[in-house]
């Protein structure tokens, strides 16, 4: 576990703190879904490469002839 320490405004860090959005696992909860967020948005901007430099998403090969059926 690491310990960070952030400065919030007084109102916000009472309200967030009233519904419980201040607790470790609730915190590390939105941050895991924002990194989602952000990876996923990242790859729609960029045509299926991250920007922070995954592989490219696995598209069809638009080269090869359609395999599907006819009728």
């Amino acid at each position: 576990m690491t310990t960070i320490e952030i400065n919030l405004p007084r109102d916000l860090a009472e309200e967030a703190g009233e519904m419980g959005l201040l607790k470790s696992q609730v915190v590390a909860e939105l941050l895991r879904d924002e990194i989602r967020r952000r990876t996923f948005s990242d790859l729609l901007q960029h045509g299926g490469y991250a920007a922070n430099g995954l592989a490219a998403v696995d598209e069809p090969d638009r080269t090869a002839p359609s395999r599907r059926r006819k009728g």
